[in-house]
């Protein structure tokens, strides 16, 4: 038997109380506090905000405390002195998950009833225990937790990277004992194989209420977060797509935010837009092609082709252009299907990404925390740090070329399925056909904005955080990349318009 460490902050009452679980191995107490320190403007947090007794990324006992509730936050297996060796997600860090909570719901202070809450890594956590379905687990509250290690953060698009993990370990994760090293491990099997499937909770087993938080900025939590949100067959279960209640029977279902890409005068976001669902009931996907500099309603005769050097990232993108005529809201997923070839190489890792301009030409980025907390000296977006936590340049996706196979069966909404348990090289010069999902989208583009569709040999996207460095020893890309349109080549990338909010 392993001895796991937690704190307890409970009410001073005599009577049974129920619990609010975080597992997670940032440490248990205290040192939440002090990690908003390594990230630019403190994210919007202010250290007045907060008590110190918090777990990172975790509730405040001082203010949940008094509320009737108490506070567990534990060091899992492997962290700082719990005992055992750290599990990385998957079915083992579940099962402790299940095991904690029915410890909890045991002692003689706590009514038998657990919840289980946080973000990022206590967001995924909670997927992996609440599918195992412990019976004192009676409700979850997931904020931004990715469901598929592989797919949403190690290897997104059959690209490996483990530059973030690498980084989160090293900054923030403490212990005693041995660590899974999943960023050797996505070396060592960089196809889909039964060890990463381990690492995919069963959501569908999840008949419990949860209230779901996402972001359209995070580059690993976005897409997973809506899609454990959409899996789960829990009856009571609530999306909040926010920005920066209770009587939750009568909330609407979904809420999100749509983002206008203002500076700190505006125009503001729109926040609270609710919805019966996600993606919107009343969605219209629209096709825009693919045509020399533009995209077009309009399926192009004319063929044509757009190159870029794919082994510079300080190289022109290919560009394409649509411009509203009137106000348009788009919300949801997306995708491209591209014809694309190279020359000098037999694999390609593709990037594209869908960015808002202004009437003026300005290719316009959003803030993600209140301009209250940014100094007043920065009005603009190009006064503000480039971290993607704080400022999100639009929606994304990627892929790993020889990776393009899909599988219908298993494509959810327009988005499309990549297995990933093949290579499938591409002779050079031979054109071939590629669907690429780009991570949800929430924008609203007035007359005269500019939608901008970019193609590319690396992210359109600051890196999480400053100090992080992306390696190009994960880069396989090399000389030019086509993107051929028009004619048989019928390259387009689909919108989701919703009626106008």
């Amino acid at each position: 038997m392993l001895q796991i460490y937690y704190d307890v902050c409970r009410p001073n009452t005599s009577e049974k109380v129920p619990a609010l679980l975080a597992l997670s191995p940032y440490g248990k107490g205290g040192h939440g506090f002090r990690n908003y320190d390594l990230m630019p403007y403190r994210v919007g947090v202010k250290e007045e905000m907060l008590s110190g007794l918090e777990k990172f990324e975790s509730v405040d006992p001082a203010e949940w405390v008094p509320r009737g509730y108490a506070i567990i936050s534990v060091d899992v297996r492997g962290s700082w002195d719990s005992e055992g060796d750290l599990f990385i997600e998957g079915t083992g860090a579940g099962r402790d998950g299940a095991e904690i909570v029915e410890h909890i719901a045991s002692l003689p202070w706590c009514s038998g009833s657990v919840g289980m809450q946080g973000n990022s890594w206590l967001a995924q956590v909670q997927w992996s225990t609440a599918s195992l379905c412990p019976p004192s687990l009676k409700a979850i509250a997931p904020w931004k937790g990715f469901t598929d290690k592989y797919r949403d953060v190690l290897c997104r698009g059959g690209i490996p990277d483990a530059t973030f993990d690498n980084l989160l370990y090293r900054a923030t994760v403490r212990g005693r004992q041995r660590r899974e090293d999943v960023a050797k491990a996505i070396n060592k099997w960089p196809l889909m194989n039964p060890y990463w499937e381990d690492k995919i909770p069963q959501i569908e087993n999840i008949d419990i209420p949860m209230y779901v938080v996402a972001g359209y900025s995070s580059s690993i939590h976005s897409y997973g977060t809506i899609q454990g949100f959409r899996t789960a067959k829990s009856k009571q279960k609530w999306l909040r797509v926010h920005w920066h209640e209770n009587d939750w029977e009568k909330t609407n279902p979904v809420r999100v935010s749509i983002l206008t890409f203002g500076n700190r005068f505006g125009p503001k976001p729109i926040e609270h837009f609710p919805m019966g669902s996600y993606p919107h009931e009343k969605t219209e996907y629209k096709k825009l092609y693919l045509t020399e500099n533009k995209l077009s309603l309009y399926y192009p005769e004319a063929t044509g082709v757009a190159s870029y050097e794919s082994d510079d990232a300080n190289a022109t993108t290919a560009d394409f252009f649509f411009t509203f005529p009137n106000t348009t809201t788009l919300m949801g997923f997306t995708k491209a299907k591209l014809w694309v070839s190279c020359n000098d190489s037999d694999d390609m890792d593709i990037y594209v990404s869908l960015r808002k301009v202004s009437k003026s030409g300005k290719v316009l980025e959003h803030i993600n925390i209140p301009w209250t907390a940014i100094p007043q000296s920065h009005s603009y977006q190009e006064d503000v740090v480039g971290s993607n936590i704080i400022k999100f340049t639009g929606c994304h996706g990627m892929l790993r070329v020889s990776h393009r196979a899909t599988d219908g069966s298993k494509q959810n909404s327009i988005m499309p399925y990549h297995p990933h348990k093949e290579v499938q090289k591409v002779p050079p010069g031979e054109i071939v056909p590629i669907e690429v999902g780009l991570w949800p989208i929430g924008m609203q583009f007035y007359e005269g904005e500019r939608l901008l569709f970019r193609v590319g040999g690396s992210k359109d996207a600051y890196l999480e955080i400053p100090d992080m460095q992306t390696p190009s020893v994960y880069g396989i890309n090399k000389g030019k990349h086509h993107i051929h349109f028009g004619g048989k080549f019928n390259s387009y990338v689909v919108v989701p318009v919703i009626p106008t909010v």
